[in-house]
């Protein structure tokens, strides 16, 4: 099997690098430290919104804003004035931890479950991006990715380059929704806690699932993006499919290979897919925020990647759902078709390429099909989950009513 070796990818000579104006070295050091959708201050402000719907009292208040303005005071605060005022509140939220820790001096009591909380999304946005950069040297078979989307007909990760570059502001709300996916996935979970726990834990496993299965795939199926493989024409001039060999490819930068599958589009699914219990302003908010964020996911992804998450989240989603029993034929087909899926299409993406470029027809047939069945089988297990919550529900009032009659039926003792 003969190699491609792709030239060093310069990020300071790339689309986004230009876009931002960065010195070349700093560049380079936030995106070994820091990579693209792993932002630990963002998550620190996801502790900050769990500790405020916690309902914290003024001393608990007084100390999260002391330990923030004496962390500002320490690292200090950079950046335009947007930036000063989410990197101070992130500080806050970093002192909501030592809120919550000092609580059996506020409270006299101890909250573990909320310090647990708190600590989750720094924690796993800490140990995401160190594991990111464990695996971002090595091969990776972005040219069958490539040529999937150019099967197509076009590229669309470079038509969404191209759309959010037509203003400055455009690319500024994408990138910023992009980054706050913690937040709005926080928001998601604290609207399921308050109406249901059973709820709120299955979405909690939910997505530490994708995590973990996704840091798996990364392994198996490695890829980076065209946004990171062709730095140099992003987004406006995609390479011809007829000058690039289909075989794995040596990048020689030190990015991620986080792209097969999506997990911003994982993730965005299980939202969006909870979401549909929620009121209608919250379920239309979320859902809108969210496909605005799923504009710069496709700029730093490849369509075929994101098509993939659909029946990966499927599979994870059903797993996670103990509302629906296992011996249910709805939550049963989900996990494994959709795991099957998932693997199929690693395989097809790696040996079928030729199949998908002999006509548009075999990959948007095959594209549709996947959307189209995933979003189905997660129908019928919202279906399979209400009629199950139903027969409880009227199983309970028999119940209930079955003891009320026997409680009149009983002669009193007095």
């Amino acid at each position: 099997m003969r190699w491609s070796l792709c030239t060093i990818v310069s990020f300071e000579d790339s689309y986004f690098g230009k876009y931002i104006g960065c010195e070349p070295l700093l560049v380079r050091c936030r995106l070994i430290v820091q990579p693209i959708g792993i932002n630990v201050n963002v998550n620190f402000l996801a502790s900050l919104v769990l500790f405020l719907a916690a309902r914290p009292n003024r001393k608990e208040l007084l100390v999260m804003c002391a330990a923030g303005a004496a962390l500002g005071a320490n690292l200090g605060l950079h950046g335009g004035m947007i930036e000063r005022a989410l990197l101070a509140l992130s500080y806050c939220g970093a002192g909501s931890l030592l809120a919550v820790f000092l609580m059996p001096f506020t409270r006299h009591e101890p909250n573990l479950k909320l310090l647990g909380k708190l600590a989750i999304p720094p924690a796993f946005g800490a140990v995401s991006a160190g594991l990111l950069g464990l695996g971002a040297l090595g091969i990776t078979y972005d040219h069958f990715l490539y040529a999937f989307d150019g099967s197509l007909g076009y590229q669309p990760s470079y038509l969404a380059g191209q759309a959010i570059a037509v203003a400055p502001w455009i690319g500024w709300i994408t990138k910023a929704l992009y980054d706050a996916l913690p937040l709005l996935v926080t928001s998601a979970y604290i609207l399921v806690e308050r109406r249901n726990n059973k709820e709120a834990r299955d979405l909690f496993f939910l997505l530490m699932a994708i995590g973990v299965c996704g840091a798996l795939c990364f392994i198996v199926f490695p890829a980076v993006g065209a946004y990171f493989l062709f730095a140099r024409t992003f987004p406006h001039h995609p390479p011809d499919l007829s000058t690039i060999a289909i075989v794995p490819t040596m990048v020689a930068a030190k990015v991620p290979r986080n792209c097969m599958p999506s997990l911003h589009t994982a993730w965005a699914l299980a939202v969006i897919w909870t979401a549909a219990r929620f009121g209608r302003p919250w379920r239309l908010a979320l859902r809108g925020l969210l496909a605005v964020m799923l504009v710069q996911t496709l700029v730093y992804h490849y369509l075929a990647d994101m098509m993939v998450s659909f029946p990966f989240t499927l599979a994870l989603y059903a797993a996670t759902r103990s509302t629906v029993p296992w011996a249910a034929r709805e939550r049963r087909n989900a996990v494994v078709f959709g795991a099957a899926l998932v693997a199929l299409w690693m395989i097809a993406f790696r040996w079928a390429t030729p199949v998908f470029l002999a006509s548009p027809l075999a990959p948007w047939i095959a594209l549709l099909a996947t959307v189209g069945w995933s979003c189905r089988a997660w129908w019928l297990l919202e279906r399979a989950a209400d009629r199950r919550a139903c027969n409880d529900s009227v199983a309970g009032n028999q119940w209930e009513g079955a003891r009320l009659d026997t409680c009149e039926a009983t002669p009193s003792l007095q």
